[in-house]
């Protein structure tokens, strides 16, 4: 077992309209063979952000995540330490995006935990600082809100999806999508929650009102599809497949979801596609387990996705995670990241913009979402909404707060869950009133009878006396 950063190598060129270039490789080639998970998951399977990435790794008697940190490449040893917790298989999971060191996983045991990672990460973690319960069957997909702190949304196969204030343990809101969960996102905003199902039809959200407010029968095939928003520019992007079995992609007017705006055939291949939207440039990435092939799509002025370009591989890839944009090397015109995992390695596949000048590019990296959140949970709850707030990429520019280690913990209850406790703790102590009174009375009752049996028995002599003395 090892782990280790190789050299850049097979480097492929393109030209894309927007100057995207090269495409580097780096292996982290930790030899997995078979150590992740095969659990069949609609979910990417592998998230990262600026200091780790995860995924869900094989295990009997319970799920189990691996977490790794994603800039210190070594020799491991045979065993390595894991998260441990969860009673069945992992089937999402994602890093709190605010807080590098928080892990949420979703599992089949129906929980969904949130754990701590450690600095020094060195041992097995058995206990989750939070655990959610709720959900009646295996959590499907998992994601936390884009702007909010300590917001995160589920959806499992109770065809419920429910949001949840992480800190104080509480399920918010519950809206029954009625069908499988195939694909999971939030707006932007916050504002929606967009859900793909078996049924076909996409729908969004609102999720403080518990309510569907657009259903759309976005694609006729029967396999599984998503639905994504774009960013801010009002408009949305569903993979699904077409009756003929023909993979599509469809964007669509928020304010008009009669029919779609465009629609772009890729290919007549199995594997249902993942999306990557790259809000700040306008570039798609899309890709599919199972595949080696990553396309790039760029979003026209005409809302219709052009394929610009390709990174391709004979080695597919078992699961991808696109990194936040705050994990780039702006120093080499890194414009984007991917982590693969595949049978023996894991590969981090950089997209590189070359320039002749070593200058910091702001046509290539405009602000991005910043590692500190707009909201509270208590601010979003009550009905506010806010855009990520946004930081410049330039070096030294800012520190990200995202990368110091904040353990998150389970708050006291709420005024409202308090209100309920003192109500029942007072009932609880005039019920023990109650039951004392009546315990004192039973014992009055008890004395009374036995001077009662006392009489009885006397009247009773007195009676036997009489019948002795009259019969002689």
């Amino acid at each position: 077992f090892f782990f280790f950063f190789q050299a850049e190598d097979g480097i492929r060129d393109f030209c894309l309209s927007r100057g995207l270039g090269d495409v580097y490789k780096r292996q982290y080639q930790r030899r997995v063979h078979g150590e992740y998970t095969t659990t069949s998951s609609e979910s990417c399977l592998l998230k990262g952000n600026n200091t780790f990435f995860a995924w869900p790794w094989r295990s009997t008697g319970g799920g189990t995540v691996a977490v790794l940190r994603s800039n210190n490449p070594h020799r491991l040893p045979v065993q390595i330490p894991l998260i441990r917790g969860h009673a069945g298989p992992i089937h999402d999971l994602d890093f709190n995006p605010f807080n590098d060191y928080v892990l949420a996983t979703g599992s089949e045991d129906t929980t969904i935990k949130i754990w701590n990672i450690p600095e020094e990460y060195t041992q097995d973690l058995n206990e989750p600082a939070i655990t959610l319960t709720g959900h009646q069957k295996k959590i499907g997909l998992i994601q936390f809100h884009p702007s909010a702190e300590n917001v995160l949304a589920s959806v499992s196969y109770d065809e419920t999806l429910r949001i949840w204030d992480v800190v104080k343990q509480e399920q918010r809101s519950q809206i029954n999508i009625k069908e499988t969960p195939y694909g999971l996102d939030w707006s932007l905003d916050g504002k929606l929650v967009a859900t793909a199902s078996r049924d076909k039809v996409c729908k969004l959200i609102d999720p403080r009102a518990n309510q569907i407010v657009h259903s759309i029968s976005a694609h006729e095939g029967p396999k599984s599809q998503k639905f994504i928003f774009l960013g801010t520019t009002g408009y949305g992007l569903s993979c699904g497949f077409s009756k003929t079995f023909e993979r599509e992609l469809k964007v669509w007017d928020l304010n008009k979801l009669d029919t779609p705006v465009s629609v772009t055939s890729v290919d007549s291949a199995a594997g249902a596609l993942l999306p990557f939207f790259d809000e700040d440039t306008g570039c798609l990435y899309l890709t599919s387990k199972g595949e080696g092939l990553i396309r790039f799509y760029e979003l026209t002025d005409e809302k219709k996705f052009h394929l610009n370009g390709d990174y391709r591989s004979n080695v597919p890839g078992r699961a991808y995670g696109f990194l936040p944009k705050t994990s780039l090397d702006v120093s080499k015109h890194e414009i984007a990241r991917f982590l693969k995992l595949t049978d023996n390695y894991i590969e981090s596949i950089r997209i590189i913009c070359p320039r002749k000048s070593d200058d910091f590019q702001e046509d290539l990296f405009p602000e991005a979402r910043s590692e500190e959140p707009a909201l509270t949970a208590d601010e979003w709850f009550s009905g506010r909404d806010e855009l990520p707030k946004r930081r410049s990429l330039r070096p030294g520019a800012h520190t990200a707060a995202g990368g110091q280690v904040r353990a998150i913990k389970a708050s006291g209850p709420s005024q409202e869950l308090q209100e309920r406790i003192e109500k029942l703790t007072a009932l609880v102590g005039d019920l023990e009133t109650t039951v004392n009174n009546l315990q004192g009375q039973v014992g009055e009752r008890d004395q009374v009878i036995q001077e009662l049996r006392a009489q009885i028995q006397q009247l009773q002599t007195e009676n036997d006396t009489l019948k002795a003395q009259g019969s002689q």
